[in-house]
Order: structure tokens, then sequence, then C-alpha cells
């Protein structure tokens, strides 16, 4: 199934699979432009603040052209995929173009790359390297002194931004900032409607590519393209394959979901910082920004390694509720194996009392070393799906 004509026949989605699959042209496009850009590593790094700055946010993701030489070399084993290749992009594929990096604790993995980036920068000062800010969030524990505690970071990265920009970061201007990004959320939400049990016009290849390419427009270019892709794919062909809910190490390439897709798999939500966590919330616009900012952070989408196993239970069994998938997928690259602390508790609680299939799928990396094994896997997967419901 993968990605179909009606797809790549679309000017709108065509545009958003442009900056999908050629993100380093969009970075070096916007440096060559003039812009001020921030490359953001981690989804709680507030979009708002940077643009309130009158600067660019970019969604750093990892290196897929080939081997990863310098992660290879600097980084030790328990480093799986998606940190090795984001290592990569800032080290060697971004150098020169990201002049400037924010980082946040979404996982433990973005403190370990910051710390990992500054001792290279003091060991290796020659090394062309981005400017580093990190914002350590209180996000496991949801009291009033978390909020408190999260707000005094946000306005440190705040004051970071007004130093890197060279403007004030004014109340109206973080104001029309949210409402911008508000916009932009919706018109995802909107999009993901797209992916409804009996009416599901996109496959999850091709909603990967519409969520992550707009992840690499400005905001106004986003929106615009979005909804133009969502008014085309409400006439798209129906979508089919076994629906399956995604959980586990995030997708920032179309690769596993095709396979899944060429295997009788259509993967409609997911559970990992390239879907649906983009877009789940929104900032409240009637309480002061920053504490609005603080406040969303602190009650989006729990990820495995930051929420509770109570919010883990609650938040997969209202997507799965949601999405009507008859399968839930854990798939995991090697050295990611955080994203199981929480499944029994969920098996227990939602799986066995809904009749709901789940399949676990460990180990894996990139470039994937058995693609056709992995076929298989979702084939079968596919079938125990079917039985399941």
């Amino acid at each position: 199934m993968a990605i179909r004509k009606a797809a790549l026949s679309d000017p709108s989605f065509l545009k958003l699979k442009k900056a999908y699959d050629d993100r380093k042209a969009v970075l070096k496009s916007w440096k060559d432009g003039g812009k001020k850009v921030v490359c953001v590593a981690g989804y709680d790094v507030p979009d708002e603040l940077i643009l309130a700055a009158g600067m660019v946010p970019f969604r750093v993701t990892g290196y897929y052209g080939g081997e990863r030489k310098s992660a290879e070399k600097y980084l030790e084993y328990s480093f799986g995929a998606i940190w090795k290749g984001l290592w990569e992009s800032i080290a060697e594929d971004y150098a020169g173009l990201a002049d400037r990096l924010a980082f946040s604790n979404s996982t433990d993995m973005f403190l370990k790359l910051y710390y990992y980036f500054r001792t290279l920068k003091r060991l290796e000062p020659e090394r062309v390297l981005p400017e580093l800010f990190y914002i350590d969030y209180e996000l496991v524990d949801k009291k009033l002194k978390s909020q408190e505690r999260n707000e005094k970071e946000l306005r440190r990265f705040k004051a970071q931004l007004e130093e890197w920009s060279g403007n004030k970061i004014t109340e109206e201007a973080l104001r029309d900032a949210i409402v911008l990004c508000n916009e932009y959320r919706d018109a995802l939400g909107a999009f993901s409607q797209l992916r409804k049990k009996g009416n599901c016009r996109v496959t999850g290849s091709e909603a990967l590519v519409v969520i992550g390419g707009s992840l690499f427009m400005e905001r106004g270019e986003a929106i615009e393209a979005v909804k133009a892709v969502t008014a085309a794919a409400a006439a798209w062909p129906e979508a089919e394959g076994t629906r399956v809910y995604y959980v586990g190490s995030p997708q920032e390439i179309t690769e596993v979901y095709e396979i899944a897709e060429e295997a009788g798999c259509n993967i409609v939500g997911e559970d990992h910082d390239m879907g649906a966590r983009m877009f789940d919330t929104n900032v409240r616009t009637d309480i002061e920004p920053i504490s609005a900012l603080v406040e969303r952070i602190m009650t989006r989408m729990p990820g495995s390694e930051k929420g509770s196993i109570k919010e883990r239970v609650k938040f997969v069994g209202e997507k799965l509720e949601d999405t009507q998938a008859g399968l839930l997928l854990t798939f995991m690259n090697n050295n990611d194996e955080a994203y199981v602390w929480d499944y029994p508790s969920i098996k227990k609680q939602v799986l066995d009392p809904e009749g709901i299939a789940s399949y676990t799928i460990e180990k894996q990396t990139w470039p994937l070393t058995d693609p056709e094994g992995l076929k298989a896997k979702f084939a079968e997967m596919a079938e125990l799906g079917k039985e399941a419901k």
C-alpha cells in the first residue's frame, strides 16, 4: 500500500514530501536566506518562543544518507539507532548550517547527547558545532512546584533566545505565536481524522510525510499545505489493512511503515514524536503565555519515559479507542527497551478486557539488517490483528 498514486498526484502532498525528503535543503535555504534558525532536539522545546523572537524552529532528525562514522567513533554502544542518527546530523551533516541548538529532556537520551556535544566542543574547539542550550524540565512530578520550576526554565530559554536574536520577546508577540501554533496543531488534528475507522483515507506512511514534512516548513506555509492536503485526501481511496496503533522508537523516515503496509498492516496512530504527540493539545490563550506553555508541556500525551504507569494506561486506552486499532505494536530499536516497562499494566487493564491483540518487535537497527524478516513479522502481526477482531 505505502504511498499511493493518489497522494503522489497531489501538489500539496508533494510539497510536504519534498520538505520531508530533503530536510537539509530546507535548513540550507533558510540559512542562505538570512533567517535566524534554532535547531530543536526534543518535542518539548516550544516553537512559540522561537517564533516570538523572530527566529525559525527547525526539527533536527537523524542522518539516513549512509554510514554514521562520527556516531560510531564517539558514542558508546548504549546509544540506539535514533540517537546515533541525531548525532551524525548535528556533528557532520548539518555542520556549518546549524548555528544554535536547543535540547529538552523529553527523554534522558537528549540529556546524554547534550553532555556529549558540550564535551566535544571543549575537546575539539576547532570543530564547527552549534551554540547549545538545554531546557531541564521537571516532567515526572506534576505538582505546583514543578509548574513553577518549569516556568523558570522557559524564562531562562526566553532570555537566551533574546540574546541569540537581538530581539525582545514581547507578550504580544508570544501570544500571536501561540495562536499561530494552535492553528498549526488544529490543521494536523483535522488531517488525522482521515485515519479514522470507516473513513481511513491515508496510510501510515502518507501520514508520516504530512506530519513530518510540516515540521520542515515555516508555520504559515505548513498550515496552508496541511489544510490543502486534508481537503484533497478526503477523496483518496480508502486505506486498507489491519489497523495498528504504534508505540515505541520514533520513526523519522517511512521505511518501517512501508514494510508494515506491504505486509497488510496500516498504522493508524502512533505514540512517538513524529506523530500525534506534535498536535495532541493546544496552548491556552486565557492565561499568562509562559504559564500556558508550561501547562501544555505538563498535560500533553505522556511519553513512556516520563509518564507514570497510571497515565500511560489511561492514555494508551484512550488512543486505542479513538483509533479503533485492532492491535497494539511495540516497536523498539536496539537499546530502546524502555518502551515495555508499562506494557504489563496496559495489557492487564486495557488489552485483555477489550480483546485487543499485541505484538512486540525489538532490537531493530538502521540500516535494517533483515527487512524481509521484518516484513514476515508484520505479516504475522496483520493476521493476529484480524483474529483478535
